[in-house]
């Protein structure tokens, strides 16, 4: 156990300068690379070497987005499905990170479709394992496990470790939001032992953390601290980034929960310099609002509400609903303790409007997000056809030349009018696979068209849906008709019966003046 704070300050300076001797490439030399790659043939190749320079530039933190665009406009090019899928899963990670689940989904998704003829097992097993991690993101507990169970099989049959590592923690985290922690704990040790076995320290650093925090949850103290103290040891031998200020934070919140408020603050305190020198926000705007929480319990009242304030602010510059949430409640109980019960008041009342528009919002990027993937979907759907079409157009056209040049053999005699119309076929079929490419092309700018059509909805307001005065819970059956579920589906959802259901879509279908669902859907999009 750690007694002082010297001794963890001390940690943090050797694990910085450790992970200081990383080396990455310079801005200069991705933007060499990228033109030396630009110059190329378009091949799968390139466009591969074009998706690997992507992730170097994300390591190095020079991201240039333009190199995966690229990658993608040449896929589209030559027909490389495997590469569109790699784009677009990359993409949703990147939406991900930006907070931008709605359009991470739809990414991951579009992905997917791309892989439906794949051989690629370990692709899919990435599109599936990125699902399960955004949807519970979303807290779509449901939708999250289904996707890690897939990867999970798909990552078995192909003994890819990290995959089945990955899968086995999501799941366990799955049990422990929906605090089922006997569950949790059977998976997240399950991927634990797989750790351990390959030697991987970084994996099994993780696991250890994820078995500390169920136990944490389950208020089994001495258990969490077992596993953390195991973790943190790991991260000191293995130090990477902000790795230890992690570890700190857990003990912190452990601590905390035991109601040994000076130790608590120590950690959290030790936490902050990493996660400042790493701009890690989300972890940072969280240790502070818990270090004004264990203030509070030290009745340092002015500190406390510069560091909850601090860690709010945080908070919401990237949006991040949990801190926002837990910054809010911190100051209820800052003024409550203060006597100030107006503002405590008000703080509540933020905290009520905060959730109430993360509602609203999710309901509009939900429809917005189900009509762009209906219709990229569709477009994706006619350039493989039309790349198949043109596949199957010039080898009809081999196939045909080459017979005509075998009858041609036969006899001398007719070889000047064979010869007429094999000039004249051959003419016809390229006129057929220009025009096969030029309906490909229009259909690629149909889809770039589209892009910015979704571009522009994304900024639909939430109030353009109050016009037609639906209340909160027929907003929600509408939600669920988009996912395309039935009523009796929905009714099991909302915990209502299938009669009810009927009730708020017959409110729906007149409020809305349509007639049926897809009717509903396109007068909504059309705000």
């Amino acid at each position: 156990m750690f007694k002082t704070r010297n001794f963890l300050s001390i940690l943090i300076v050797l694990f910085s300068i450790q992970n200081g001797l990383a080396q990455n490439l310079t801005s200069k030399e991705i933007d060499s690379a990228f033109i030396a790659l630009k110059v190329l043939p378009n091949t799968t190749q390139k466009v591969d070497d074009l998706i690997s320079l992507y992730k170097k530039s994300i390591k190095s933190r020079f991201i240039n987005e333009a190199i995966l665009d690229e990658a993608k406009s040449i896929s589209e090019d030559i027909s490389y499905f495997d590469g569109l899928a790699k784009c677009f899963n990359r993409k949703g990670i990147t939406a991900r990170v930006a907070f931008d689940y709605s359009n991470s989904v739809l990414y991951h998704k579009r992905a997917l479709n791309y892989l439906n003829n794949s051989t690629d097992s370990l692709l899919i097993a990435k599109c599936l394992l990125n699902l399960g991690v955004t949807y519970r993101k979303l807290n779509l507990e449901k939708e999250a496990f289904e996707y890690y169970f897939k990867a999970l099989k798909f990552s078995e049959k192909i003994d890819d470790r990290i995959g089945v590592t990955i899968s086995l923690n999501g799941i366990g985290n799955v049990f422990l939001n929906t605090e089922q922690y006997d569950k949790a704990l059977y998976y997240l040790k399950k991927a634990l032992e797989v750790e351990i076995k390959a030697g991987n320290p970084r994996g099994e650093e993780y696991g250890l953390l994820n078995i500390g925090e169920t136990f944490l949850k389950m208020k089994q103290y001495d258990s969490a601290y077992s596993y953390f103290d195991r973790s943190l040891m790991l991260a000191i031998e293995n130090p990477r980034r902000e790795s230890l200020a992690i570890k700190f934070s857990k003990f912190g919140l452990l601590y905390q929960a035991k109601e040994e408020y000076q130790k608590s603050l120590d950690y959290y305190k030790s936490s902050i310099p990493l996660f400042e020198k790493y701009n890690n926000v989300r972890y940072l705007s969280n240790s502070l609002i818990n270090i004004g929480k264990n203030q509070l319990h030290l009745k340092r009242y002015d500190k406390a509400k510069e560091n909850i304030l601090l860690g709010l602010n945080g908070a919401k510059e990237i949006n991040s609903k949990e801190n926002i949430m837990l910054g809010y409640a911190a100051l209820v109980d800052y003024y409550t303790l203060t006597n100030n019960y107006k503002k405590a008041l008000d703080a509540h009342k933020n905290a009520t409007a905060f959730h109430d528009s993360i509602v609203n919002e999710a309901s509009q990027n939900t429809i917005i997000s189900t009509q762009i993937a209906y219709e990229t979907s569709k477009k994706d759907e006619q350039i493989q056809k039309l790349a198949e079409e043109k596949d199957l157009s010039e080898l009809n056209a081999k196939t045909n030349f080459n017979r005509l040049i075998i009858i041609s053999i036969i006899g001398l005699l007719l070889v000047s009018v064979l010869g007429y119309l094999l000039y004249l076929y051959r003419r016809n079929s390229d006129l057929e696979i220009e025009n096969k490419n030029s309906e490909l092309q229009n259909y690629l700018h149909q889809i770039k068209e589209l892009k910015e059509k979704a571009k522009n909805k994304s900024d639909i307001s939430p109030d353009n849906f109050e016009e037609y005065n639906l209340s909160k819970r027929e907003i929600e059956v509408f939600n669920h008709i988009t996912f395309g579920l039935s009523n009796d589906e929905i009714a099991e959802k909302m915990f209502v019966s299938k009669n009810t259901i009927k009730t708020h879509i017959k409110n729906i279908y007149s409020k809305l003046d349509v007639k049926n669902r897809i009717q509903a859907i396109k007068k909504v999009n059309s705000i």
